[in-house]
């Protein structure tokens, strides 16, 4: 780990009367890699800028900052253990990219989850453990927008679930959220104390300690999934070997699922939707038949995108970052880290958590460091017939991908080494189109 007090930070000057009379080169390129609204907190001599670009990220009225920083030093399990034995109560701020997601705490448990992923929303979460369906869901929004109650609330209401499944529900779609967000690596996040007159939740909250176990069981036991499962979307098959008698009665039910799949099969997002579980244990329910050799993962290949011409510009800038991820990975091999890197880059790339996971997806980086062209293309025209520019998009990914990566050097290289390059990135990025520096 650097000694920050070697390394000198970007400054801003700001005078008596407010205004900012001073900004040097370093810190306006550490802006320029962050555009956005910010609010600005004060925690006695310390002045935050918190991003403000969706609702749930700055401060609400009555609340102040507590704590802040960064999830690459502060892990989130050990943030959110340290929270639980303090008996802390208030809301937890944590982003990453455009992902944002809360916790809200009472004297150290978790009193409700929140994120701002349309996936995790309640409505969605039961439609994907198949306890509704989008008819149901719609008739409960409809409900929902003229009585002000929440989805789950008129769901019981329409007599399309039972109170108790709607508690059990959200007892998982708090843990799963919960698990996933104590996986990230990266992001940000801020403690805000909450007023006296805090509403929270009439459910009872749920325990710190326990969620924080079932999180590191359940990252644990996805490791060793994903070495054979890459993620939800994998498809899976019947085999021809037969299979004696299963013992657990999951197994049973899901080898009988896949029984009447055929050769098409089904994905484990599909698995957890028929059988209502949730994808994580949907995963392991697949794993368990896949090492038994009663299912096989389907090998599939990305189809051709749509047709899409890739401006000049792009190229260009595509091609600056490559030289740049070179440079980083030469002087990672220089110091015998090139395979550390090498295996964090390709994780990165991988997480469907990702921010720019989109725009990753199955793109991998060739011998030299650089990203492989193509993928990241065809992953481009997907995008662009979405409607996003993709001289923004490959800005915004490839910068955030540049810092991952020089963050990881920063841990590795000394001081001097880090410096060093990190000088040598600003001035191949400096020959970036003047619109994506």
């Amino acid at each position: 780990m650097r000694d920050a007090r070697l390394v000198a930070q970007p400054t801003l000057l700001v005078d008596r009367s407010g205004a900012i009379v001073r900004v040097e080169a370093e810190a306006r390129e550490l802006l320029k890699a962050l555009p956005g609204r910010y609010r600005l907190h004060r925690a006695g001599g310390v002045v935050l800028l918190v991003s403000d670009d969706n609702a749930g990220t700055a401060a609400q009225p009555g609340e102040t900052v507590a704590l802040a920083g960064d999830v690459a030093a502060m892990p989130l399990l050990n943030l959110m253990n340290l929270l639980g034995q303090s008996r802390e109560t208030g809301r937890v701020m944590v982003k990453h990219g455009d992902v944002e997601r809360v916790i809200l705490l009472k004297n150290g448990d978790v009193a409700s989850v929140g994120s701002n992923l349309p996936r995790d929303r309640m409505g969605e979460f039961l439609m994907r453990l198949g306890k509704i369906d989008e008819r149901q869901l719609t008739a409960a929004m409809e409900l929902a927008q003229l009585s002000g109650q929440r989805i789950g609330q008129c769901l019981v209401q329409l007599k399309l679930l039972q109170p108790h499944e709607l508690w059990t529900c959200i007892q998982e779609q708090m843990t799963e959220i919960f698990a996933e967000l104590c996986s990230w690596q990266a992001g940000s996040f801020v403690l805000y104390r909450v007023p006296a007159e805090h509403p929270f939740p009439q459910t009872p909250a749920l325990s710190m300690q326990h969620l924080l176990l079932e999180a590191v069981r359940r990252a644990d036991e996805m490791s060793v999934f994903r070495e054979r499962i890459p993620n939800v979307q994998a498809r899976l098959r019947r085999t021809a070997k037969e299979a004696t008698e299963l013992e657990e009665e999951e197994n049973r039910i899901t080898f009988e699922f896949f029984d009447g799949q055929g050769q098409i099969g089904a994905t484990v997002a599909e698995v957890a939707s028929s059988l209502q579980v949730a994808e994580f244990n949907a995963t392991r329910l697949c794993y368990q038949l896949l090492r038994a050799g009663l299912i096989e993962l389907v090998k599939e290949t990305r189809p051709p995108g749509p047709p899409f011409m890739l401006a000049a510009a792009d190229r260009e800038r595509i091609e600056i970052y490559n030289l740049a991820f070179r440079e980083i990975r030469d002087e990672m091999v220089r110091a015998g880290h090139g395979d550390v890197l090498a295996d964090g880059v390709r994780k990165y790339l991988a997480d469907p958590n990702g921010a720019f996971a989109d725009l990753f997806r199955y793109v991998d980086v060739d011998d030299s460091g650089a990203l492989l062209v193509d993928p990241l293309v065809n992953n481009l025209a997907q995008l662009h017939g979405m409607g996003l520019d993709p001289a923004t998009a490959l800005s915004d990914a490839l910068n955030e991908l540049t810092f991952f990566m020089l963050f990881q050097c920063g841990e590795l290289l000394s001081p001097k080494a880090d410096e060093n390059l990190g000088r040598r990135v600003r001035l191949i990025h400096a020959s970036l189109p003047s619109a994506a520096r």
